[in-house]
This record gives structure tokens, sequence and C-alpha cells, in this order.
């Protein structure tokens, strides 16, 4: 009777499969809304403060301070037509708890004669501290003058902590 510890093994592992469930994979994604106020300091790189509201936990009410590079390519593409100039950047946000980064991309659309705005998307990345862990994505839409120098920036979407241990 070989088969009977295989089957022993099995029950035991598919016991726990459904005992912890939530382990492996995570927590479910809840909304996250993140609001961005900064300055150019550079041609390619920003300087500001964020606020978070939301469902989880971790960044409901939170704040602090970002710093963002980006990089403008040329012509990008969305639905079979040329788009216009596309940014990708990355931003390190730090609060009080801990940092994580988000990379994004958008396309870059003037609307006035010193304006523009970017939709697009955003990826969470590695995170320290309270957002170890951290992981969504999501929508952004932002703001720019560049005679005063601000950019605005929403970001909104979901997120969840993947476990710590």
């Amino acid at each position: 009777m070989k088969t009977k510890p295989k089957l022993t093994v099995l029950a035991a592992l598919v016991s726990l499969a459904v005992a912890f469930p939530l382990a492996a994979g995570g927590a479910k994604p809840q909304a996250i809304s993140l609001t961005f106020t900064m300055h150019f300091t550079s041609a390619t790189t920003a300087t500001g403060t964020w606020t978070s509201t939301g469902d989880l936990t971790v960044l409901n009410g939170k704040s602090g301070t970002v710093v963002q590079t980006t990089k403008i390519t040329g012509k990008g593409k969305g639905k079979g037509n040329k788009t216009g100039q596309v940014v990708h950047g990355r931003k390190v946000v730090t609060a009080s708890d801990g940092t994580f980064v988000i990379q994004f991309n958008g396309g870059l659309k003037p609307t006035g004669a010193t304006t523009s705005e970017v939709n697009g998307r955003f990826v969470l990345k590695k995170g320290t501290g309270a957002y170890k862990g951290l992981h969504g994505n999501g929508k952004i839409h932002a703001t720019l003058d560049s005679s005063s120098g601000a950019i605005t920036a929403v970001y909104t979407g979901k997120a969840h902590v993947q476990n710590k241990t």
C-alpha cells in the first residue's frame, strides 16, 4: 500500500490550503487614492508632498514627502494611433513609518500655452517599514503648469499588503 502515504500527504496539503487561503496570496486589494502636490526642481525631477485616502489601512490618512524623476520619450502608441509624447517616471514616497516606490507612465497632452496633462497607469513597487509587501496599480491623472512649475497628480487604484512572513 504505497499510495496511502501519498494520499495522506495530499489530504494534509489540501487541508492547509483550505485553512489558510490568504497566506500565500496576501490580502484582497482595496481602493486607494494618492494625491501629489509637487514642483519641478529640474527638467526631469520634482519634489513635494502627498496625502492618501482609501480602504487600505496602511495608506489611509497618511502623508509625507515625494521625490519624482521622469523621462519623456517620443511618440507613444494607443489603439494603433500615435498619441504624442510619453512620460515615464518613478516616485519615491516617504512617510514617518516607511517608504515605497511607484513607477508610472502616461501620455503627455498639451491643454494650453503653458499647461499639460498626463493620463496613464501606475504600479506600486517595493516598500520599507509599514509599506513592506505593498503592491498595487491603477490610473493616474496629472496636471502640469510649466509657467509656475506646479504638478498636481491623483493616483486611484487598488492595493494590498502581501504577507510579511
